[in-house]
């Protein structure tokens, strides 16, 4: 492909780009046939290829005969033709020029010159491979002959091809009629399509799509792959635009997956050099689930290395969690190796596995000029030579303003340090002098001198584009101005990018009409815009950073995305009364002085430039910033150089202050920093595995790649850092950089229950680099210069350092120079003076009014010239003073109120100096003192964060600490080799931050913290090798603060609507989002936490304790708050209390309890337990646990003669339910009740005594005790729910079994059994004969009742026509009776009947069966012959008539119970056929189910069984209708 020459679409013609010809010569064309002899392939082989190869060559034939009807028309002029006026925008030489107009077309012309391309050049391939060898053997398809015209019909679609080549190309060839041709030529762009247009167009590419593939630009931006689609952009037309959605996937695109990810590889010209800005306009990015676009320089996507330069986030796992939506954002990207890659991933929510999604992505990119439009005297630039790479602009005569004044493109500048003003960048250029707009959009980034817009006001039109005047960090202008000129630009402005710069003070109400004009409007990163917010953002204010506010999902998330561009990184909602000097807030220097106008506040950067640093200057960044940018390690970055482009700071001291400090440490543990209390621990389960640190490095020879010489991360204060700066060093860099920790691995925890936008905190620091007092006289002449002579006080810092005086300088030995000071105004900082032996001279200073900080001086060996200083107001910071043994002369020192600092004191033994010093403000750090023996610091009670002691080799206790009894921070206690105990700390009663004890090899005890009541935050004590006791006797709330804390600042977002949901009290509180844990103590036998203790955290972890036996501590998991518990490889044993309400109810918190590896854990979980979810991997977990004594039945405990069984009627009615009585068990083992509470029963039912092929076992629910002793449980099994019944005529037996939670068993116990009989009698061949005599006497006799159950007894009923005159019930073993009619009821001709019913031993009743009617005749009446023979006759014909009516009726009657009971019968059985099919078993193979009358429910091996079966039945009464 690469040497066909390209086409046009001028007809049928083609031209060769010129130096081609000789390229295609060269190459040469296929071979028809190959030199040397044919070999016969194999039958099998041929058939194969030729197969392949047709297939291949109809795709290519399809497409060449769709290319070639599309685009030629019957005169052969092209359809398709170039916009007029051509393109413009980024990336491509505006029109209007003198130099050619970029190539392209309609969006359709391109797709189909692409096609036509490729299917010629792969019709190409295939025709050759076809006929030459492209067989097994070299062999073609084609019938024989030296070409393939040997075989040409004049008939054939293709001339010497085979049968099957011909019948598919024929049929192509028929396809032309139904080619649109106008609609494919007048195509429009894909951006331009409707939505459902540009769906199917997206459907039918990535249809064709098979792996990483090259098609035309505007096609690859339609196609996802994650493997990566090629986009290779042309030398005339270098922008592009993607194009992507959930649509597209939908409709069979992409496969059911849970994850989408889609790589674009945009390769640039050659003409386009490396670090050429790409801007990249996302017009639109939303998705419903969490979702990701990265924009990388190169083509590397699988490190977030600094090549990441653009990261949009959607669901992200932190900070601005709740956007779902970007719409109008632009970012640049340089390019390298001339590209850049674009990275889409879409994913679920965590515990969401569905695989349908909701996202579209929309963007263009294009390259920038640096300078755009030139002007007349620059140079117009010749070619490049050959292999060098320039994005060359027209020049400056090719470009040509339109009439109305307005420039064609854009206006662009970029990386251009030499520009200060917009009117230095216009004088001289007419295009610029004369302009009225741009056609474009502005683009003015990245130029670090560039400081004034002063003239751009003549810019009144922007047609359709964006403003982006970003990152130029001294460009200073009153925001009002700015805003002023904005509102009075006409056009379609599509977005406004003001960030980074150093716009300031009070925003304008003007803003809101901006707003509304333009939505998409950044501010943010301008750090002296000030005051109240503007009345449009007053609602959104309110919402988030109200007072106890939140924002409903309902809340438009372009609201939320409209105030974090005007709030990040600015001073937006504080007063602006600070603001001075041209609108700059005033920094103060580490000494007092203001610091003049060209001092900077430098922040972060977008583009990841190395800020400069001046010689005094602030630096400020913020939480939010950080996460809303995710800025990589080059974003925050401050250089200072120090070589020869700086001799001057040669020798000078770097001064760190720090006003606010904040950097993440916790990652998603929690919100901010709150999971480890703010405090780095470094520790991967207190702080997670990647954190944000501030870190200072210095480069030399030596150290190329940088040595970081101080850290500080988190959210507490550092003391003041100085570093002596060395006249080897070449720069110094600070840097906010990602640090993994190390050592113990991360396990999952309970994760943050609330969407949240959070403002953390921020970073303040002052520095300066400051010039050194290094001889006696310098200090003497400054002291002189500065004190005053009334007070003693000196105001301004003292630094001395650098003490090598040599030639006239006399050496400080001492500080005698300030023997008549009293206090100082500022800093006294002593470093590196190795002539420096003593503080004599000192004695008068009372009183430092920020920090004292002493280090690395060699040769210190005393510090009592210090002894009147009272109070330090800053920090106390020794570090490095190798000879100096002990703090004798501080014992006057009261308070500090900064930090004490501690560190790598080579000799220092004890700290007994301090012992007067009664409470620090800030940290205390006692750090890396090998010989510390003791602390003796014996007043100190308070301390206002965080007390760590580490790294002391021989320090064995706290002694000395008796007094501390509050830590206002966290305390971090590691690796302390001889540290035994905790002595010393009897008296500490609360620690407001998180508790920290770990690797400390020679401690064996933390039994002093006896009157320890609370710890705030999350609580660590982990691999202390011989550690065997933990006590806290009083504690009383760990990891969740108590109720008087402060309240909580978090702003949250809640996931929908509803309140009831989210009660005011619960929402936003994740106080207790922290972590209790006990791990890798190998030697812990004890741990010793009372009941009564109130408070636990969410995450509970007790794991790796081989030595911690017992039952596990389930009081404490059932604590208010524990929502986790990881319980593995310890030593526990027992049960799991699961019947425990305060464990196990609905009402308590905790979810998930993991006990794996403990292998003596048993017994089994309640099914009451539904709310928890319990692991017990290598556990005997779900067995009974060993000599546990089983409970006893209630009769034998009484020693009652009676046996224990199972008692059930011996035959029931009832086809769904079965109902059983037995007596109660009692427990006899002696657990405590939390682990053993109570009896439970199961029960299994089976066709056979001890089987459970019906039921198995399982345990009953809702039983009821019969009296009120609780002596007999009654319960009844009841299918009726699940469509079932028992078999009619079947008999079942119930087993019951008797266990506790320990999962030990009682034998079990079983029923006689019952017989299901739920047929009422047959009456089909039951007679009644009733005799009646004249004196009242009657006799009934019966027979023929038929019942499954037998017939348990008898009712007659002697009536008198329907009247009952008597009614006597006897036993089912009697089939006759006699009785009496009273005298009254004998009348003449009155008829009598007998009416029996059956009742079965399954209490049935049978249908009534009646005798013939019976009349007796009266006695003692006296008649004649003739009389009588006349009443005879008569009553014969009566009784005839009457007798046949009655015979009738009862024959009809009979005959439909005969009909009924059938029916019921064929119901029956029809049923119970069901059933068994139900079951999936049950009966043998050529049986119907009603022929056997066993049913198993669990036996899946039955001949005829098969559970794949998925049938429904309906029963429908039919019986008076003719259709169903």
């Amino acid at each position: 492909e690469q040497a066909r020459p390209p086409t046009t679409l001028e007809g049928d013609r083609k031209s060769v780009t010129p130096g081609r010809e000789g390229e295609e010569q060269q190459r040469g064309a296929r071979p028809t046939n190959p030199a040397g002899p044919r070999a016969e392939p194999e039958e099998s082989l041929a058939m194969v290829t030729r197969v392949r190869s047709a297939v291949r060559l109809a795709l290519a034939l399809a497409l060449s005969v769709l290319v070639t009807q599309a685009t030629v028309m019957p005169d052969g002029v092209a359809l398709a033709q170039p916009p007029p006026g051509g393109g413009g925008g980024p990336g491509r030489p505006p029109p209007g020029g003198g130099r050619p107009p970029p190539g392209g077309g309609s969006f359709g012309s391109r797709v189909l010159d692409g096609l036509r391309d490729a299917g010629t050049g792969l019709a190409t391939d295939l025709v050759g491979n076809l006929v030459g060898g492209g067989g097994p053997g070299g062999q073609g398809l084609w019938q024989g002959g030296e070409d393939e015209r040997d075989n040409a019909n004049p008939l054939q679609v293709i001339p010497g091809a085979p049968p099957e080549i011909q019948g598919a190309a024929d049929l192509l060839l028929g396809s032309r009629d139904n080619v649109d041709v106008e609609k494919i030529t007048a195509d429009r762009p894909a951006y331009l399509l409707p939505k459902d247009e540009r769906v199917s167009k997206a459907i039918g590419l990535n249809g064709l799509h098979a792996g990483p593939s090259a098609f035309t630009p505007e096609m690859a931006g339609m196609v996802c792959d994650s493997d990566g689609v090629s986009i290779k952009l042309d030398a005339s037309d270098p922008e592009g635009k993607i194009w992507y959605s959930s649509d597209v996937r939908k409709n069979g695109v992409g496969g059911a997956t849970t994850e989408v990810t889609c790589l674009w590889i945009v390769d640039f010209p050659p003409n386009i050099p490396d670090g050429t800005l790409i801007a990249v306009n996302t017009d639109s990015f939303k998705s419903e689930t969490p979702a990701k676009l990265r924009v990388f320089s190169g083509m590397q996507t699988c490190v977030e290395d600094d090549s990441l330069y653009t990261r949009l986030q959607i669901g992200n796992e932190r900070g601005f969690s709740r956007v779902d939506a970007v719409q109008r954002m632009i970012s640049f990207v340089p390019t390298r190796d001339n590209s850049i890659a674009i990275q889409l991933d879409i994913t679920q929510a965590p515990g969401d596995s569905s695989t349908e999604f909701s996202f579209e992505l929309e963007l263009r990119y294009g390259p920038l000029y640096k300078r755009y439009p030139p002007g007349p005297n620059t140079p117009r630039q010749p070619d490049p030579p050959p292999g060098m790479a320039v994005l060359l602009p027209p020049a400056y005569d090719e470009i040509e303003l339109r009439e109305d004044g307005i420039l064609p493109g854009y206006l662009s500048l970029y990386n251009s340090n030499g520009t200060r003003t917009f009117e230095q960048m216009a004088a001289g250029n007419p295009l610029l002098e004369d302009m009225t707009g741009t056609e474009k959009g502005v683009f003015i980034i990245n130029n670090q001198d560039f400081e004034s817009l002063d003239g751009i006001q003549r810019i009144k039109m922007i047609e359709d584009g964006p403003i982006v005047i970003s990152n130029n960090p001294r460009l200073r202008m009153p925001v009002a101005e700015f805003i002023d000129w904005l509102n009075g630009v006409d056009g379609n402005i599509s977005s406004i990018d003001l960030s980074f710069n150093d716009l300031y003070g009070q925003i304008p109400e003007s803003y809101c009409d901006l707003l509304e004009r333009v939505p998409e409007l950044d501010l943010s990163q301008n750090i002296n815009l000030c005051g109240a917010v503007p009345t449009c953002m007053e609602v959104v204010e309110a919402a988030v950073l109200g007072g106890g506010g939140r924002i409903k999902s309902a809340f438009e998330s372009s609201e939320m995305q409209k105030f974090a561009l005007l709030w990040t990184g600015t001073s937006v909602g504080s007063p602006c009364d600070a603001i001075e000097r041209e609108g700059r807030r005033p920094v103060e220097s580490f000494d007092g002085e203001a610091l003049p106008d060209g001092s900077l506040r430098a922040t972060c950067s977008p583009l990841g430039y190395m800020a400069k640093l001046e010689d005094r200057g602030e630096i400020v960044f913020d939480s939010l910033s950080v996460d809303l940018q995710d800025f990589k390690a080059t974003s925050c970055a401050w250089e200072s150089a120090i070589g020869e482009s700086r001799s001057s700071r040669n020798g000078s001291v770097l001064v760190l202050h720090f006003d606010d400090f904040y950097t993440s440490i916790n990652g998603g543990h929690g919100l901010c920093n709150d999971f480890s209390s703010g405090h780095n621990f470094y520790n991967p389960l207190l702080n997670g595995p990647l954190m944000d640190e501030l870190t200072v490095s210095v480069f030399n020879d030596t150290y190329k790649r940088g040595l970081d010489v101080f850290r500080a991360s988190g959210s507490e204060l550092p003391a003041p850092f100085v570093l002596d700066i060395d006249p080897s060093y070449k720069s110094v860099q600070l840097n906010l950089v990602k640090t993994a920790t190390a050592g113990m691995s991360s396990v999952d925890l309970a994760g943050s229950m609330n969407w949240t936008i959070p403002q953390c905190g921020g970073t303040s620091l002052k520095y300066a680099f400051v010039e050194p007092i290094s001889t006696l006289e310098d200090l003497t002449s400054f002291v002189a210069k500065y004190r005053n002579t009334v007070t003693g006080e000196v105001g301004r810092s003292i630094v001395v350092a650098s003490c090598n005086a040599t030639g006239n300088g006399t050496k400080i030995e001492d500080l005698s120079a300030l023997e008549s000071v009293t206090k100082i105004k500022g800093d006294l900082i002593v470093m590196n003076c190795p002539t420096l032996r003593s503080f004599a001279g000192a004695e008068k200073l009372l009183n430092v009014t920020d920090s004292v900080m002493v280090q690395m001086n060699g040769e210190l060996k005393d510090v009592s010239g210090l002894s009147s200083l009272r109070a330090v107001g800053g920090s106390l910071v020794l570090i490095g003073n190798n000879k100096l043994r002990k703090l004798s002369g501080l014992e006057n020192l009261r308070s500090i109120a900064g930090s004490l600092k501690i560190e790598t004191m080579g000799q220092l033994v004890s700290l007994r100096g301090l012992a007067g010093l009664e409470s620090v403000g800030n940290n205390v750090i006692i750090k890396s003192n090998p010989l510390l023996i003791e602390v003796g610091m014996v007043s100190l009670h308070h301390i206002g964060t965080s007390l760590v002691i580490r790294y002391n080799k021989v320090l064995g206790s706290f002694s000395g600490l008796e007094m501390l009894m509050q830590i206002g921070g966290s305390l971090d206690v590691q690796v302390n080799e001889k540290l035994s105990n905790f002595t010393g700390l009897e008296n500490l009663l609360r620690v407001n931050g998180s508790f920290g004890v770990f690797t400390n090899k020679g401690l064996e005890k933390i039994t002093q913290l006896q009157k320890l009541e609370h710890v705030a935050g999350s609580f660590l004590i982990a691999s202390n090798p011989v550690l065997e006791t933990v006590e806290l006797p009083a504690i009383k709330s760990i990891g969740s603060p108590p109720p008087s804390s402060a309240p909580n600042r978090r702003k949250l977002l809640l996931k929908d609507d509803d309140d009831t949901k989210y009660p005011e009290d619960d929402v936003g509180d994740e106080s207790s989002n922290h972590l209790f844990a006990i791990e890798f103590n190998e030697n812990l036998r004890s741990l010793a936490i009372p009941e009564s203790i109130e408070r636990l955290p969410w995450n509970v972890l007790i794991t790796r304790n081989p030595a911690l036996s017992g039952f596990v501590p389930w009081d404490l998991l059932s604590k208010k708050n524990v929502v986790s518990a990881i319980l593995t490889g310890n030593n526990y044993t027992g049960p799991i209390p699961t019947q425990d309400p305060d464990l196990c109810g609905s009402s308590t918190t905790i979810r998930y309890i993991d006990v794996s590896g403990n292998q003596g854990i048993c017994g089994f979980v309640s099914e009451d337990c539904e709310y928890l979810n319990i692991e017990g991997e290598d556990t005997s977990f779900g067995e009974p646990c060993d000599g546990i004594e089983p409970p006893m039945c209630f009769k034998k405990e009484l020693n009652s003669e009676e046996t224990c069984t199972v008692l059930a009627r011996k035959f029931d009615s009832k086809p769904t339910k079965l109902e059983f009585m037995f007596p109660t068990y009692r427990l006899q083992d002696e657990l405590p009740k939390n682990l053993n509470a109570s009896i439970r029963y199961r029960f299994s039912v089976g066709t056979k005594q001890g089987e459970d092929n019906v039921q198995p076992m399982t345990e009953m629910k809702d039983y009821e005790f019969v009296d009120e002793n609780k002596t007999s449980i009654r319960y009844t099994w009841d299918i009726t729910d699940r469509h079932m019944s028992l078999m009619n005529g079947q008999t079942y037996f119930v087993t019951v079994n008797a266990f506790d939670i320990t999962g030990v068993s009682v034998p079990n116990i079983t029923s006689n059994g019952t017989t299901i009989d739920s047929s009422a009698p047959k009456v089909t061949n039951a007679k009644v004969v009733l005799e009646a005599r004249e004196n009242g006497d009657y006799s009934v006799k019966w027979g023929g009742f038929e019942s499954l159950s037998g017939i348990r007894r008898y009712r007659m009923t002697l009536r008198e026509g329907k009247n009952a005159i008597d009614e006597i019930t006897v036993p089912g073993d009697k089939t006759s009776l006699d009785g009496v009619i009273e005298a009254s009821k004998l009348k003449n001709g009155t008829m009598f009947t007998a009416e029996v019913i059956g009742v079965s031993k399954a209490n049935l009743t049978s249908p009534k069966v009646l005798s013939l009617a019976v009349i007796p005749i009266p006695n003692g009446k006296k008649t004649s012959s003739s009389t009588i023979a006349g009443v005879v006759v008569g009553v014969l014909i009566a009784c005839a008539l009457i007798g046949g009516v009655c015979a009738y009726f009862v024959l009809r009657h009979l005959r439909r119970q005969r009909e009924k009971a059938k029916e019921e019968d064929w119901l029956r059985r029809l049923n119970s056929s069901v059933y068994t099919f139900l079951q999936g078993t049950g009966t043998q193979a050529g049986k119907l189910s009603y022929d056997e009358a066993s049913v198993c429910l669990t036996n899946d091996d039955s001949k005829d069984s098969d559970n794949s079966k998925d049938c429904v039945f309906i029963f429908t009464d039919i019986q008076s209708s003719t259709e169903l």
